[in-house]
């Protein structure tokens, strides 16, 4: 029968030992990093938001933003994607209902630009796909897009696929809604 020196067999349980104690460290700082992802709260205000810095913060005079669309703005020729709601496209709308809901959400940006006294815009450190800047807009403290949804004429949104504001006989979001099929 083979067997090890007691020296070498020492140095083996100690390496096993603290293998088994590096494994437990790792685990737990896997499950910390994945408790603070899901913890994340993404309708986090600017200020705290990951990705905008504290020099990525800006005033801005109301009278300064033009509205493009119920989520996009512009300031000083660029255009500026609003980000955490998304509302119906006033450009390429499928449908009337999504035309009207388009331009209500629009107006009543507008309205508020209108009457807000303090206008934030926290940039985000990336674009998005069409080359757009990307930014937080905060209105007397309040970001306008928990306020746009509230009010039914926005919905949440991070990116990803986007659902209709159309609605179909055979599809709805409304609840309690009956399906006749």
């Amino acid at each position: 029968m083979l067997s090890f020196p007691r020296k070498i067999w020492r140095g083996v349980r100690r390496w096993r030992r603290r293998w088994r104690i590096a494994r437990r460290v790792i685990f737990a700082g896997v499950v910390i990093g994945l408790f603070s992802i899901w913890i994340y709260d993404r309708a986090t205000p600017p200020e705290l938001a990951p990705g905008v810095s504290r020099s990525a913060i800006q005033t801005v005079a109301p009278e300064d933003l033009v509205v493009v669309d119920g989520d996009t703005v512009r300031l000083a020729g660029e255009t500026i994607r609003l980000v955490g709601f998304d509302t119906p496209e006033t450009h390429r709308a499928l449908c009337e209902a999504e035309r009207v809901l388009a331009h209500a959400a629009r107006a009543r940006l507008q309205e508020l630009l209108d009457g807000a006294l303090t206008v934030r815009m926290a940039y985000l450190a990336h674009r998005d796909q069409y080359g757009r800047q990307l930014a937080w807009l905060s209105l007397d403290g309040r970001n306008v897009g928990d306020t746009l949804i509230a009010e039914g004429l926005a919905r949440r949104y991070f990116g990803g696929q986007r659902h209709s504001w159309c609605e179909t006989p055979h599809q709805s979001d409304a609840p309690g809604a009956v399906d006749d099929r």
